[in-house]
């Protein structure tokens, strides 16, 4: 096993649990820690909000990201005549706004240092980017 499939496992297993993470925030299981949530709090309807977990306009900006990406995508596998960067497009986009999600959960009350959480993505970074490289050059 090589190295750079090693990361496209711990990748998706990263996925995994940051996604299981959301789902169970999601059942509402669990009480917020919020002494007094705000009327706005309560009747969020922004999708983009929702999905990422960014608020204050990044969400938007997140957004904006995600459509510009998916149009260098279809055009750069339009150029290409391969599959490939559509995957990598996929992979990239859930990876990284289920990991967004999930900061936003396990730092509720900044009970986590936020060094510690910088951490952790910046190692994720590491392992995303080998990911990467083992889907390009054919090793993953």
């Amino acid at each position: 096993m090589t190295f750079y499939r090693t990361c496209i496992y711990l990748c998706v297993v990263l996925i995994i649990f940051t996604l299981s993470i959301n789902f169970v925030n999601a059942l509402g299981v669990f009480s917020s820690y919020d002494a007094s949530p705000t009327e706005e709090s309560l009747t969020t309807e922004n999708a983009l909000e929702q999905i990422s977990g960014l608020s204050g306009g990044m969400e938007y900006i997140w957004g904006l990201a995600i459509g510009l990406g998916a149009g260098a995508t279809m055009f750069l596998v339009y150029l290409s005549k391969q599959i490939s960067p559509l995957g990598i497009y996929l992979f990239s986009s859930i990876f990284w706004t289920s990991w967004l999600k999930m900061n936003t959960v396990i730092n509720i009350n900044g009970v986590i240092p936020a060094e510690l959480i910088m951490l952790f993505t910046v190692g994720a970074m590491f392992i995303f980017i080998a990911a990467i490289i083992g889907m390009l050059t054919g090793s993953g």
